[in-house]
């Protein structure tokens, strides 16, 4: 049986042990939650276009900030590229991975007028954040939105939301993670954590 690269996408944290999607799900499709497959502190997924994005634009921001004015169009136009792969992938604009792109594009292009591109070290810094340890922020305030989630708000679900370890093993089903990183999944561990 031939398996999707999807379930070959590996984490490498500095430390030098690996954490695949493969390795997190077991052949029944359900998610492993062995103690041996704890969250990781650093997300290097060095196999993953996704990843590879993100960490341009990432870099794109970082250069923006220092200094290159067309570096910003640049992290633009890499997001609107995402945002068209993804949509295509997805076939769907409620689909979240759209609303996510469709959320940072347009914080970008707010962040662009002359007066305004201070903002820019809110995505610049966040986005380092999720190349590196895998945090997405924005991932996390969208997930709180009322057609992205039906769980009632309490102190318990957004001590979840905003402290909760990312965790690709969360979203392994059946191995693939078509959403990586950026998915509410990955990012806010489930009411069942609470304890």
């Amino acid at each position: 049986m031939k398996q999707s690269s999807l379930l070959h996408r590996t984490a490498v944290p500095l430390d030098g042990q690996e954490t695949s999607a493969a390795a997190a799900a077991p052949d029944s499709g359900e998610v492993n939650h062995h103690p041996d497959t704890t969250p990781r502190r650093f997300y290097f997924l060095v196999g993953d276009w996704v990843w590879w994005t993100w960490a341009l634009t990432a870099l794109l921001l970082v250069a923006g900030i220092c200094g290159i004015d067309s570096a910003f169009l640049g992290a633009m136009i890499v997001t609107l590229v995402q945002a068209g792969v993804v949509l295509m992938r997805d076939r769907q604009f409620t689909a979240f991975s759209v609303q996510l792109r469709v959320a940072y594009l347009l914080l970008l292009t707010i962040a662009y007028p002359e007066p305004m591109r201070w903002l820019y070290w809110l995505p610049a810094v966040g986005t380092l954040a999720l190349t590196v340890f895998g945090y997405c922020i924005l991932a996390r305030i969208l997930s709180l939105l009322p057609w992205v989630h039906r769980e009632r708000y309490s102190v318990a679900r957004l001590r979840r939301t905003f402290f909760s370890a990312p965790n690709l093993n969360r979203v392994a089903h059946g191995g693939a993670v078509p959403g990586g990183l950026c998915t509410v999944e990955a990012q806010v561990a489930p009411a069942s954590e609470d304890r």
